[in-house]
């Protein structure tokens, strides 16, 4: 009978010991996932899993970093007029910088924390598709967003606006801005293409001025990243990137994101190619008017992008009744 009770408590005891080693197993495991890492060393942190930290719409603009004065018009215009929905980052290739502009996009980053620096980015016209295809990939990991637009520092937006208009579009696999096909490959000059091979006119893309994507897509892009040929123009790359998929292509006239800009009408959400001064001008004219435009003005022409036809027949009639 002793000998049973021995042998009870033995096995009680070894019950007992390995409770406790699983106890501690699974504490370090819960710790260790808990355990925060700091994604940069220059502040950014990794997203908040709370749902109520994800943003309608994150606004990625692709900035020089030299830009500071520029970036600093931005804020001070067409960014204090941002929704609560919304968060705004500049992204900067930081890779080979001098130490006196790193020093001052730190400083920047330290008063405003809201550079994203991308430190395998060095910037030039040969690493535009990289910087952009980069900047998803860091987003992707440290943001929670349902939509993201990328646009550049000499773009100038109506962010509520946006918004609102944001809204009534497809809330999954949305492509929108304004797009152009059946363009001619460039052979020659800066943003010649020697690795284009698909086809002998570039595929339909939205143009690099402004444009928006759903969260599903940037995951999609992030997840065949590895495969993925980057062009010189990031915009043109994003085009063919997306080109296989079954999503939607929404072109609007009120991107006016084109290398030159159309003009000004009331209407548009987003314009490319302002200077500095153009973009105080059309912000106190928003706070004094409400409207983007002091008089509405035609430089160039519009279109309707024709889905039903080949992307070389896309574009070519010009509506002057458009804005």
């Amino acid at each position: 009978m002793a000998k049973v009770l021995r042998y009870r408590l033995t096995a009680i005891k070894c019950l007992v010991f390995l409770v406790l080693v699983l106890a501690f197993v699974l504490t370090f495991s819960i710790r260790h996932d808990k355990i925060e890492i700091s994604s940069d060393s220059f502040g950014i942190q990794p997203a908040n899993d709370n749902p109520n930290s994800r943003v309608y719409l994150l606004i990625v603009v692709l900035s020089d970093p030299v830009k500071t004065a520029t970036r600093k018009v931005i804020r001070e215009t067409w960014l204090s007029l941002k929704s609560d929905r919304v968060k705004t980052l500049f992204a900067v290739g930081s890779k080979g910088l001098n130490k006196e502009t790193l020093s001052t996009i730190e400083e920047e980053q330290h008063r405003f924390n809201d550079i994203l620096f991308l430190e395998s980015v060095e910037e030039g016209y040969n690493s535009l598709a990289s910087k952009l295809l980069t900047t998803l990939k860091t987003i992707h990991s440290r943001e929670k967003f349902s939509f993201v637009l990328k646009c550049d520092d000499d773009s100038f937006v109506r962010v509520p606006e946006l918004v609102k208009e944001l809204s009534n579009q497809p809330q999954e696999k949305l492509y929108w801005g304004f797009f152009k096909g059946g363009s001619s490959v460039f052979r020659k000059g800066k943003w010649k293409e020697e690795d284009w091979f698909v086809c002998d006119t570039y595929l339909p893309y939205a143009l690099g001025g402004g444009y928006i994507l759903s969260a599903d897509l940037v995951e999609y892009l992030v997840n065949s990243s590895r495969f993925l040929q980057q062009y010189k123009s990031e915009d043109v790359s994003l085009g063919l990137w997306l080109s296989p998929l079954n999503i939607h292509r929404v072109h609007d006239v009120r991107f006016d994101t084109e290398y030159k800009s159309r003009g000004c009408f009331n209407s548009y959400l987003i314009t490319h190619k302002q200077s500095t001064v153009q973009m105080r001008e059309k912000h106190a004219n928003i706070l004094k008017t409400g409207k983007l435009c002091p008089s509405e003005e035609r430089i160039r022409y519009s279109y309707v992008y024709n889905w039903t036809v080949p992307p070389s027949k896309c574009c070519k009639t010009l509506d002057p009744d458009l804005p």
